[in-house]
């Protein structure tokens, strides 16, 4: 049984009182580790996996045993694949119920009040639909973390007036969704590069541009930098995302391992500096977790906040 499970990429579980005491016998010897009511996998099987997969083999699961039920919220964005932080995994799954009650959602299944709400079906999973999920992520989620959904959403082709159209149909403020609208950007080219960019919205921080592409006047190389700002006085400030991905995935250093992926940085910084970029930033997505370490790195490099860039209106008077 054990065995099948992990070749469907889900959980095992009891069908009758004996599969379920003897799965019972083994996660109180530790062979086994209890995930869900009656969903058990190996310890060293489910420790291989990352959060997203996790819920994924969760939802697999339940499926089987509740084939009517709709996923929803944080599960639906991971069975879509869209880019998220993998924290907001807590072990519990969220599902889209037609009946609205205080009652509804227990510490493991979490109930998101969805009706006349058509299932999609992912890898013969039926979930919210993107733009759904997208909804229900925004008004449940902290801003900095629902940016990365809505920038993903976005990036794979979900529009603007599919996600109104929800709010629209939805008798409850949308003011969250409407605020990601606003800054939402599918430029951010991964989940971390849109916390990052969540992170010094909420600080207060002025938005950067995203994705500028700047010439090395010497070598003519293209450098495209993840946050850029045009300060007064003609100062250019980049900021950098410093994904840990870069230096140790082949597929992002060109193979040249993490010596050569080290000195690719330091070319493109003095490239980026003979472009007259007059400080870089880094921070990494730890610091973008933390806020506190974005925040106080970008200050120091001059970044002022975003309401005193505003230009006073004219008294019209």
């Amino acid at each position: 049984m054990i065995a099948q499970a992990e070749m469907e990429r889900r959980c095992v579980f009891g069908l009758t009182k004996a599969h379920r005491s003897a799965l019972a016998r083994r996660a109180q010897a530790l062979e086994l580790k209890r995930v869900f009511p009656n969903m058990y996998v190996t310890p060293e099987y489910w420790k291989s996996l990352p959060p997203d997969e996790r819920t994924r083999h969760l939802a697999r699961t339940l499926h089987l045993k509740h084939p009517h039920w709709i996923f929803a919220g944080v599960t639906a964005a991971a069975i879509h694949e869209l880019e998220h932080q993998w924290h907001l995994h807590d072990g519990s799954i969220a599902i889209a119920t037609t009946t609205q009650s205080s009652n509804a959602s227990s510490s493991q299944v979490k109930r998101i009040f969805a009706p006349d709400c058509a299932p999609e079906y992912v890898k013969g999973l039926p979930v919210t639909g993107k733009a759904r999920t997208v909804v229900d992520c925004g008004l449940s989620t902290e801003f900095r973390f629902a940016l990365p959904i809505i920038n993903s959403a976005l990036r794979v082709g979900v529009t603007v007036s599919e996600i109104l159209n929800i709010c629209a149909s939805m008798h409850r403020d949308c003011t969250p969704i409407f605020r990601l609208l606003h800054y939402a950007n599918p430029a951010c080219e991964n989940g971390g590069e849109s916390l990052g960019l969540g992170t010094i919205i909420e600080g207060g921080l002025m938005v950067p541009e995203l994705q500028q592409e700047i010439i090395d006047p010497q070598t003519g190389a293209v450098y495209r930098v993840d946050y850029l700002w045009r300060l007064p006085a003609g100062r250019i400030v980049v900021g950098e995302f410093d994904g840990y991905g870069k230096y140790v995935n082949p597929d992002m250093n060109n193979r040249r391992g993490i010596r050569g992926a080290v000195h690719s940085e330091k070319e493109r910084e003095t490239g980026l500096y003979r472009a007259k970029i007059d400080t870089i930033v880094r921070f990494t997505y730890e610091d973008a977790l933390a806020r506190h370490p974005v925040i106080n790195k970008l200050r120091a490099a001059g970044i002022p906040n975003a309401k005193s860039m505003m230009v006073p209106t004219a008294d019209a008077s």
